[in-house]
């Protein structure tokens, strides 16, 4: 049976005023004013969404993890480079809109060594050297299934570039890459698929792991400067991490980047939570009237 832990405030309370004062109180009246405060619904403490982040070793492009399941841009640029709307991922879930250009120096995980191969999503105005549709400042993955982690190759991070996690509407994180990038050594600088091209900004690959029982079910790629946010090898995983054998629930793996949160939100239902001030204020009202009461008495 569950038990309502405000059920001893009736004999307490009454303990409390005859011990005190050695005054005479209306039982009936204490216990009114306790069965007031116990009535009130008790709630457990609200606990706060995490979502940890971290980058994998300098010049990893793909996420190391078991169990994941990678959307390949490549297979999507079914017209080649170019701008691309409703597409449907295996197994993943849907992008409402992605500009995919060719791979170049700015990104894309199978460029090597100068040879063009594949390609890669950029949102916003696209850099220079970059052609082919116009520019989409925002895409979102809409996910089949709610998810604990996501994951993709940041290549050469700007200030503008944002990335956002919800669950349904439910606002649950948000992140500017470039803050998040600012604390990496000069080992993450340059493209590692070309010799360290554009040296001047970060390339790495971000985790997010979503922790307790966050999960995400939409994630929004964002820039809304006149730059490019570049990244390939989107990866979702359903199960959260150190679920699976040979996982440490403790400790995700990589670089710790969570300092570099921007918007730390809490996921909290509020709608259930009582008024505390409402509900302890007339609690403490009722008894403060018999404390009064008591005292006038001859």
């Amino acid at each position: 049976m569950k038990t309502n832990r405000y059920s001893y405030l009736p004999r307490l309370l009454v303990g409390t005023f005859r011990q005190a004062s050695g005054m005479r109180v209306n039982a009936c009246l204490v216990l009114a004013g306790a069965a007031f405060v116990t009535a009130q619904p008790a709630h457990a403490v609200l606990h706060s969404s995490a979502v940890s982040v971290t980058a994998s070793d300098a010049g990893v492009v793909s996420s190391t993890l078991q169990g994941t399941s990678v959307i390949n841009f490549n297979s999507l640029a079914t017209a080649g480079a170019g701008d691309y709307s409703n597409l449907t991922v295996s197994n993943i879930g849907t992008i409402d809109q992605v500009d995919l250009q060719g791979a170049s120096q700015y990104g894309g995980a199978n460029y090597s060594g100068g040879q063009p191969s594949g390609y890669y999503p950029v949102q916003g105005t696209p850099p220079t050297g970059v052609s082919g549709g116009s520019p989409i400042s925002s895409s979102t993955l809409t996910l089949g299934t709610p998810s604990a982690y996501f994951g993709l190759w940041l290549s050469g991070g700007n200030q503008s570039n944002t990335i956002t996690f919800y669950d349904g509407n439910t606002l649950v994180a948000q992140y500017n890459t470039a803050t998040l990038l600012k604390s990496l050594p000069s080992s993450y600088l340059g493209n590692p698929k070309d010799g360290g091209a554009d040296s001047s900004q970060p390339f790495a690959f971000l985790n997010f792991y979503a922790q307790g029982s966050t999960e995400f079910t939409k994630v929004v790629l964002s820039n809304p400067g006149a730059t490019g946010f570049e990244s390939d090898n989107w990866t979702v995983r359903t199960q959260a991490y150190g679920t699976l054998p040979g996982e440490n629930p403790r400790s995700v793996p990589g670089v710790s980047l969570s300092s570099g949160q921007i918007t730390p939100l809490a996921k909290l239902d509020l709608s259930s939570v009582p008024e505390p001030s409402t509900t302890l204020g007339l609690g403490l009202l009722i008894l403060s009237g018999l404390s009064m009461r008591s005292r006038r008495r001859p």
